[in-house]
């Protein structure tokens, strides 16, 4: 049995889900979830459920002790091995986990991931409604692109916001400018968690292409609170995508089946170069 740990937003908790089904698969082994990360956390949520109807969640006091003592135990508690994720990169390290492992980190990278498997899993248990279902039609039958553009904490609150990139304008002008060059006549689909400054800051003045093509711009506005997971299904559908350093809309690109994509992600996710993701971007992305 291995055990993972949840851990922040619904795109950190699909990373999570992603790496400990991956192993189980390789290892023939069941997968379960420690949740109590929920029962502390006044502004993140369960959320894998919009996928997944069975939890796989495991309790008891043994679990809560692992994670109080977490910082002075080793390699073992009692009768479990324990892993922690050193290093934001792939570790080789992590495909050597045996069964019966306590795992907690964050797993970001492709390299993770069987994606055939995890496409499986993740596919929306819900379908859309009205509105959201005439936007995905609009989308397959366009050259949509989605651009993902987070605000909300990376500004507004000081830790973040010195450990995370922050995005300017010029990255997702240039990132429009490329994909535009490749499609007839593309239609921009905004997300963004502060989508009423993104209304009123965002424009095509330094993208040619997009003028030239005469593209049009939808924010989306209309999927917020515990809807807000929608707005990762409508960047699934959309052609090509534009993502912020953010994981919630690598999904949206990694989840895109169009086999033709354009991906571009930034460069920089965080503000300490050294401590830049190598690994994780699958290779067909492009970097800015």
């Amino acid at each position: 049995m291995l055990i993972m740990r949840y851990n922040g937003g619904l795109g950190n908790q699909m990373f999570q889900f992603a790496a400990a089904a991956t192993l189980a698969d390789k290892l023939g082994a069941d997968f379960y979830f420690d949740c109590d990360f929920f029962n502390h956390s006044r502004n993140r949520s369960y959320q894998i459920d919009i996928f997944q109807s069975d939890k796989r969640e495991v309790k008891g006091l043994k679990y809560k002790a692992l994670w109080a003592f977490r910082k002075h135990i080793g390699e073992s508690f009692f009768d479990l091995n324990v892993y922690c994720e050193k290093d934001f990169n792939y570790e080789e390290r992590f495909s050597k986990i045996r069964d019966n492992t306590y795992i907690y980190g964050f797993f970001q990278s492709h390299k993770y991931i069987n994606e055939k498997l995890i496409k499986e899993y993740f596919t929306f248990k819900v379908p859309p409604d009205v509105q959201n279902a005439r936007i995905i039609e609009n989308m397959q039958n366009e050259d949509s692109i989605s651009i993902h553009i987070r605000r909300g904490d990376y500004v507004a609150k000081k830790h973040y916001s010195k450990v995370y990139n922050h995005l300017d304008l010029s990255y997702y002008e240039n990132a429009l400018e490329k994909i535009a060059d490749s499609v007839k006549k593309p239609v921009i689909y905004v997300f963004s968690d502060d989508i009423k400054w993104v209304s009123n800051n965002f424009n095509f003045n330094n993208c040619p292409k997009c003028k030239e093509k005469e593209a049009r711009v939808e924010f989306i506005s209309h999927n917020f609170a515990d809807k807000s997971w929608e707005d990762l299904r409508l960047m699934t559908n959309c052609k090509h995508n534009v993502i912020a350093n953010s994981s919630f809309s690598w999904w949206g690109a990694y989840l895109n089946p169009n086999p033709d994509k354009i991906v571009i992600a930034p460069k920089k996710w965080f503000q300490k170069i050294q401590n830049n993701p190598a690994d994780l971007y699958p290779q067909n992305w492009i970097m800015l």
